[in-house]
């Protein structure tokens, strides 16, 4: 009889959003009936939305024991599959419920909607579309055939979609968000950064970069920049500054082309000026919703230094990198890259990094980096940083904080690092902190600084105990 007593009542608590009563009630009535099919139910939902996938996946695989040809638990069930990365299970259990309901239209949104998340995007776009013809007024397809639409890079097209999504379903917050997210991804925007730094060997360096970023066309965005740096050590000063542009363009099945020129004029005080051309060549792929991938070419001056605005070496490099979250709360990242030296020796570097974080509760995350780069000629006397091996593992931890627009972010690392092959090993660890405030759909502000005590990849000339680098960023988004 207490089970009979408990069931009405969680219910009642669950459709009032009062999901720990919810939870309490439907967990007393397991204690009871452990196969009740209700309480089995509601509480694998109720972990789906806590995020705790997988034992909502557990509750699942007793409830399709229990109930194995019921829509609802099979839909509810797939649309979980999906959450945690399990597209193809999702696809075939969504494929089930499609054979005994052709037209039901949750079905045939999670159909698309997993196949979109596995990265088949042109697919999916399909899928939606044929949901939409069977179902043209319901908003949850209108909402995923624009978000698929935004990912393969038609905002326009997105946006129109979204904007009906919108009519549809003025209340849905997912409509609110995705017509905001498009609008604001078609507007022109602008942005600016000042950033200084300075290490203990007393190089130092300040810069203002600037952008202007507008739709050049269907599906086409275009940005300008401009940016000046001014850089000193001990003994000597040096300018550089410059502008160019580039353009982001998709091509299909999840990949975008970004290209672009530009130039950088290197003035060394007292020494000779040089103006060198600049480049940038890159190809992003996104093969699933959670999955990343690009590959890029880039052309610069070494400018870090003073030192190095007079040496007017530049730099050709090729870097490859991926990010990866294979189930959520855990991230994978990582690239490597070589690059090639202007300098009298013709100086080649090859460098990689991998790094690895985990959320171990909401706003917290922790992890491991490890990094290793090299040059061919080590430390050739030409004002640059080059070991033949320098390598850093760190155990890193971070946690953000958000409340309305406002947001804080703290990072820190301890670790060790190398500087060359068979050289003893040093304590390494760095200290970073972010502070943001946002407005409208796309504008922010941000004021960044870190400290750490190991060398970056392409600058200081040292690295040894007692060495540190500081810098400090503010940072302007702003939507037109």
């Amino acid at each position: 009889m207490a089970t009979v007593a408990q069931l009405p009542e969680a219910d009642e608590a669950f459709r009032r959003g009062d999901q720990h009563a919810a939870r309490a009630g439907y967990e007393a009535v397991l204690v009871k009936d452990s196969t009740n099919v209700r309480a089995l139910y509601r509480l694998a939902v109720l972990d789906s939305w806590d995020g705790k996938l997988q034992r909502s996946l557990d509750r699942f695989a007793l409830l399709r024991r229990l109930e194995p040809n019921d829509p609802d638990i099979m839909v509810a069930h797939a649309r979980v599959l999906a959450w945690a990365g399990k597209n193809g299970a999702s696809e075939v259990l969504y494929d089930s419920v499609l054979a005994r309901a052709p037209g039901r239209s949750d079905a045939l949104a999670g159909r698309a909607r997993a196949v979109a998340w596995a990265g088949d995007l042109e697919r999916a776009e399909r899928l939606w579309r044929e949901a939409l013809d069977a179902h043209p007024d319901d908003a949850e397809i209108v909402i995923g055939l624009a978000q698929t639409l935004f990912w393969i890079g038609k905002p326009e097209l997105a946006e129109s979609y979204a904007a009906r999504a919108r009519q549809l379903a003025p209340d849905d917050r997912a409509a609110r968000d995705l017509l905001s997210l498009v609008r604001a991804a078609l507007r022109p925007e602008i942005a600016t950064a000042s950033n200084y730094a300075h290490d203990s060997d007393d190089n130092a360096f300040f810069a203002q970069d600037g952008s202007f970023t507008t739709s050049l066309g269907r599906n086409v965005r275009g940005t300008l920049q401009a940016g000046w740096r001014r850089a000193t050590d001990p003994v000597r000063t040096g300018s550089s500054y410059g502008a160019g542009g580039y353009v982001v363009a998709p091509l299909g099945r999840s990949a975008v082309l970004r290209a672009g020129l530009g130039v950088r004029r290197l003035e060394p005080e007292g020494g000779v000026a040089r103006t060198p051309l600049t480049a940038q060549l890159g190809l992003a792929f996104r093969p699933a919703r959670f999955a990343s991938l690009s590959v890029a070419y880039s052309r610069t001056p070494f400018d870090e230094t003073a030192l190095l605005i007079e040496s007017g070496y530049n730099v050709d490099g090729v870097d490859l990198s991926f990010d990866v979250t294979p189930r959520p709360g855990i991230s994978v990242s990582g690239g490597g890259g070589a690059a090639w030296l202007s300098d009298a020796v013709a100086n080649r570097r090859l460098g990689g990094v991998f790094a690895v974080m985990v959320a171990v509760r909401k706003g917290v995350e922790a992890g491991v980096l490890a990094r290793m780069m090299g040059y061919r000629i080590p430390n050739p006397g030409a004002g640059y940083f080059a070991p033949d091996r320098f390598s850093v593992l760190e155990a890193r931890g971070s946690y953000s904080w958000r409340k309305d627009r406002w947001g804080v972010r703290t990072d820190g690392g301890l670790g060790i690092q190398q500087v060359g092959a068979g050289a003893p090993t040093q304590s390494e660890w760095h200290a970073g902190v972010a502070m943001t405030r946002g407005w409208g759909a796309n504008s922010e502000v941000a004021l960044l600084a870190s400290l750490t005590n190991s060398a970056a990849s392409r600058s200081g000339t040292a690295t040894a105990a007692g060495f540190n680098y500081a810098g400090v960023s503010l940072r302007l988004r702003q939507g037109l």
